[in-house]
């Protein structure tokens, strides 16, 4: 049992979404909430019933939720790997002129690792070929 109160309003949240996530028929999480509403409105007597009941349903903020981590991971490492192609197309045209459309495909396809391997090597290659490797050609229809 939470003896401070303080420890209760910070696990109102969780409590509600308890009842309210339980495989019980929905009758009884009805009156689970219920109880649980009188329990609060007694626990907190200074307190009015817009403050407990945002109390008990205070959202996690979005930006703590796992999704949202794992989502703005993903999006974080895309940003960088999209800022390092840009990067390195623009050092490569000034070090070897305009970019011809099919090194601009191999630098759009480019894991971040080849990224990496071509920046750290751009300034010992004597040409763009040598650096990104061959034009590749389009495949045949057969």
């Amino acid at each position: 049992m939470l003896k401070r109160d303080q420890d209760l309003a910070q696990r109102a949240p969780q409590l509600w979404q308890a009842i309210q996530d339980s495989a019980l028929p929905e009758p009884t999480r009805g009156t689970l909430s219920q109880i649980l509403e009188f329990l609060f409105f007694e626990r907190f007597r200074t307190l009015t019933a817009e403050e407990i009941w945002t109390m008990l349903h205070r959202l996690t903020p979005l930006e703590e939720t796992r999704a949202y981590q794992s989502i703005f991971v993903k999006g974080e490492a895309k940003g960088k790997a999209e800022g390092k192609a840009e990067g390195l197309k623009r050092l490569l045209a000034r070090r070897f002129g305009p970019l011809p459309p099919w090194a601009e495909e191999c630098i759009a396809t480019a894991s971040p690792a080849q990224l990496d391997a071509w920046i750290d090597d751009l300034l010992d290659a004597d040409s763009l070929t040598a650096l990104i490797g061959p034009q590749r050609r389009p495949e045949s229809a057969s």
